[in-house]
């Protein structure tokens, strides 16, 4: 069965370039050759044969003319006859690159493994070469050296990760779920090129029809794994962050989304837990996963860094106001189809500000929800939760009770609840017999063989940049899905994780690394503040780091990002030369038109927006035979997708494809005797790094540094007697000194939409009593007409907001109607849609009473609403008097005058 080639030699003649490749067993080889003569075009070949040593002894032989001696590319006598050795124990071929002249060869010359996950190495790059093609090598052209030198100031040798036989562009129960558990665990590995970032580079070969075998899919992020020993067992925690390619870039260059819904700094996380005691295979062993993703607010909006001057926050503007908001549509329908329902919105913006900055972006995004959430039935509207981060950090001050990560913590259980997570073994029994407390409301749900438990629907975090804020949040979420996930193990009685144990200082660690990991890549500097500043546990030294990171930051910014987001877009193909444009990258004043092309048209339907424009086509615009189909109704068939990818139809020689035999084979290598003594120095080395506790909410008691990050009852009686000087320091060093005070009202801190409410108070399906205490359920709160916006506010209003109307209302043909279309099984007549296709302020019912209409500002009305025109009291006296003539009063001359000219009619 193909599968990846491991072990890569590269090997140089004058006219050829010859690639030799084994596998992990060193029992079968393949050659792949490169032809030199013509630099601009990619001559390649390769023979659908597997060779054995032997063989490719004889074949090496007989390319350097009879002669067994391979000479290195550091020898001077390789150049003159013979075979040049140019790379050896290669990791794999990360693609090939052209700019102006010839092609580039790119592999991975060094790498180390980071993590495992079951029977599957995760490998993070160390090394990489980069090897001219040409016959004359690297050309001497100014424009090409350019062109190289910026492509290569991506850094491949940081935070880049692969794996041979585990898909890491997928989430774990993504890849359970595309595995035939039936046949041996039998899979086909292909990658989702949204977190692929070497799928350009890959690109030429690809077209050649070059087996898959050969290449090395790589992920941008973040991977680290620890180990937790107890007592009772042994696990282990993985956390993996994925970064997405589409519309990758820097801070304040890559803000919003792009037309087809693809936001800014969009990096899913994932932590995965092993039972280590159990088997590596996903089907027979102890797995559990949890998935939550970042990503900028979805909407066409920016931020300029010239508008900020010296100091301060750049302005931010709404480049576009889309009345039917079909950015954020996009977004939500890619995420719909990926991860499920329900989806949870977690929105940290500040939304009570004294100069109104971030409330632009909360009142715009909370109106594209409002309009989307119309179109869907209850059970799979958009839950959104806004958490004013800032203003409950300020308020913990003074009301402990509220702090950030208490507030936090009750959010993420009642989300993780409603969404779940993967596990590969069922709940335990005794969850049923004595349900958990905690349990009351999870919504569990199965895959379909009943095999896996699995996620459904995801939580969404962000905040303006998605990166202090934002991870923070993430990493309370991650917390208590932690104690769950430990809890469903039976590691844990109850789902609870306490804040002081060794393991949560773990997590935090984690998670800390893992948000600076993700700053630097997007903002160029590490988290501002961290985890320890919202727990009110930061030292003096905390805030120095605090002071120095937003420098960084601002240095980075300022300077280092337009070259940044130059390398990004030439890396990942945005810009090809003399094909994208005939100016060169760094003649372009901007890379707008690389993200936003013109030919782009979106043309997905404004009121169905769940659905992809092909599923619309299928739906409305199909063509059909009146005489043979009488009835007019067409059947709709799903057609199978086709990657377009892989090489010739039928050739399985092109594809990857595993098993769990393999699996097994290529992790403990039963194809050779092993030594004893590597295996015992990996159970060491795992044991050094292991943390050793008896219980996974044991506080630390031996390691006296953190001691002093953890809050005691002595710590917390000398912050309540803080001088009045440092209270004025602490206030101003805190960034976000920009608020009307410290509110203490819990609706300026925590503000959530009816169907949050909906989702949380609707019961679970684990625990076997239906009765839920009083004290777990979310309080509703009354619907009530909404705050009056100020005078400057900007944006759209819809037509719920314009004609007041509290929901859309069904008509009864139309409901008849829709049974009828959902009884057929996807069948439509189109003259039947066109007569009856649903409209937005069709068959509206109006209420009498309007609420009143905003003042102006502008003279002139925009193109979201009409303003009535400001009128004085003078002139609408005036024209009151003169709209009821009856009433008014005509003095004796006038009318003398009236009647002298009535009669002379």
């Amino acid at each position: 069965m193909p599968c990846r080639l491991r072990k890569i030699t590269v090997y140089e003649t004058k006219s050829r370039f010859y690639i030799i490749g084994c596998d992990s067993t060193g029992s079968r080889y393949n050659v792949l050759k490169i032809d030199r003569i013509d630099p601009k075009a990619l001559i390649t070949g390769e023979p659908e044969y597997d060779y054995t040593r032997e063989e490719i002894l004889e074949l090496l032989a007989t390319i350097s003319d009879g002669s067994s001696v391979v000479y290195r590319s550091s020898s001077k006598k390789g150049t003159k006859s013979g075979l040049v050795e140019r790379a050896t124990n290669a990791f794999g071929i990360l693609g090939v690159v052209r700019f102006v002249e010839g092609y580039y060869l790119i592999i991975i010359t060094r790498a180390h493994a980071v993590a495992t996950l079951g029977y599957h190495p995760v490998y993070k790059i160390v090394e990489v070469a980069m090897i001219p093609i040409a016959m004359d090598g690297v050309s001497t052209s100014s424009e090409e050296q350019k062109y190289v030198k910026l492509f290569q100031s991506v850094d491949l040798s940081t935070d880049f990760y692969f794996s041979y036989s585990y898909d890491l562009s997928r989430t774990f129960q993504e890849n359970a779920l595309r595995s035939d558990w039936s046949n041996n665990g039998q899979r086909r590995l292909e990658a989702d090129d949204k977190f692929i970032w070497n799928s350009f580079l890959l690109e030429p070969l690809r077209k050649n029809l070059i087996s898959e075998r050969w290449f090395v899919e790589i992920v941008h992020g973040y991977v680290r794994q620890e180990y937790i020993f107890l007592p009772i067992g042994r696990i282990s925690l993985t956390i993996i962050g994925r970064r997405s390619t589409k519309y990758a870039g820097t801070r304040f260059l890559k803000r919003g989304a792009n037309p087809l819904g693809h936001v800014a700094n969009y990096v899913e996380t994932e932590q995965i837990v092993w039972d280590m005691a159990s088997s590596g295979n996903v089907a027979n062993g102890r797995f559990s996963s949890f998935v939550q993703m970042r990503g900028s607010v979805p909407m066409r909006w920016s931020q300029d860094p010239s508008t900020r001057g010296v100091v301060g926050k750049p302005l931010i503007l709404i480049d576009n106001h889309e009345p039917h908001a079909q950015t954020a549509a996009s977004h939500f329908r890619d995420i719909r189809n990926k991860y499920g329902d329900p989806i949870v919105i977690m929105n940290l913006i500040k939304r009570n500000e004294k100069r109104r900055h971030e409330g632009v972006l909360h009142t715009q995004f909370l109106k594209n929800i409002e309009y989307l959430n119309q179109f869907l039935d209850d059970s799979e509207k958009l839950c959104y939760l806004s958490f004013d981060v800032a203003r409950c950090n300020k308020a913990a001050n003074a009301m402990p009770s509220i702090n950030v990560l208490n507030v936090m913590e009750d959010i993420s259980m009642k989300s993780i609840l409603k969404n779940g997570w993967f596990q590969s073994f069922p709940l335990s029994e005794s969850m049923k017999i004595r349900p958990r407390e905690g349990f009351d409301t999870l919504d569990a749900r199965h895959s379909q063989d009943g095999r896996f438990m699995i996620q459904h629907g995801i939580c969404r975090t962000n905040c303006v940049d998605c990166l202090d804020r934002t991870n923070v949040a993430q990493f309370v979420i991650a917390k208590v899905a932690l104690g769950c996930q430990l809890c469903a193990l039976g590691i844990l009685d109850e789902p609870s994780l306490s804040l002081q144990s060794e393991v949560c200082r773990l997590l935090e660690d984690m998670f800390d690394e893992h948000g600076d990991t993700m700053a630097l890549q997007y903002a160029g500097s590490q988290l501002v503040h961290s985890i320890k500043t919202y727990k009110k546990t930061a030292a003096f030294q905390e805030r120095r780091r605090d002071v120095f990171q937003t420098l960084s930051r601002y240095y980075s910014n300022t300077f280092n990002d337009w070259d940044k987001q130059m390398a990004i877009n030439l890396f990942l193909g945005m810009f090809r030369p003399k094909i994208t444009s005939l100016k060169n990258l760094w003649d372009l004043t901007s890379d707008y038109n690389l993200h936003f092309p013109y030919s782009l048209k979106i043309r997905t339907d404004y009121c169905a927006w769940t659905l992809t424009e092909k599923q619309l086509d299928d739906l409305v615009f199909l063509e059909y035979d009146e005489k043979e189909n009488q009835e007019g109704y067409v059947e709709i068939r799903s057609m199978e997708s086709v990657d377009g990818r892989r090489g010739s139809e039928g050739s399985e020689y092109r594809t990857l494809q595993f098993s769990s035999d393999e699996d097994f084979r290529d992790y403990h290598r039963t194809y050779e005797f092993t030594s004893l003594d590597d295996r015992i120095g990996r159970l060491f080395s795992i044991e050094n790094r292991a943390i050793q506790v008896d219980g996974i909410n044991e506080e630390p008691t031996t390691h006296a540094q953190f001691l002093k990050l953890w809050k005691t009852s002595e710590t917390k009686e000398k912050e309540t007697k803080k001088p009045a000087k440092k209270e004025k320091e602490e206030k101003e060093s805190d960034d976000e000194d920009d608020e009307e005070g410290n509110s203490t009202q819990w609706s300026d801190v925590v503000e959530a939409q009816q169907e949050w409410y909906d989702l949380v108070n609707r019961p679970g399906n684990v625990a076997s009593s239906k009765t839920i205490s009083p004290l777990k359920r979310e309080p509703t709160p009354p619907r009530s007409l909404k705050n009056r916006r100020s005078l400057l506010s900007t944006g759209l209003l819809f037509a719920k907001d314009i004609y007041n109307l509290d929901h859309l209302k069904t008509q009864p043909e139309e409901r008849k109607y829709y049974e009828k279309y959902a009884v057929t099984a996807f069948k439509c007549n189109i003259r039947d849609w066109e007569s009856v296709k649903p409209t937005l302020l069709s068959e509206f019912k109006l209420n009498p009473e309007l609420e009143a209409r905003r003042p102006t500002f502008f003279t002139a009305d925009d193109c979201y609403r009409s303003e009535p025109p400001e009128v004085s009291g003078n002139s609408e006296r005036f024209y009151n008097k003169s709209a009821q003539p009856l009433t008014t009063e005509c003095s004796n001359r006038d009318y003398e005058f009236f009647s002298k000219y009535m009669e002379a009619r």
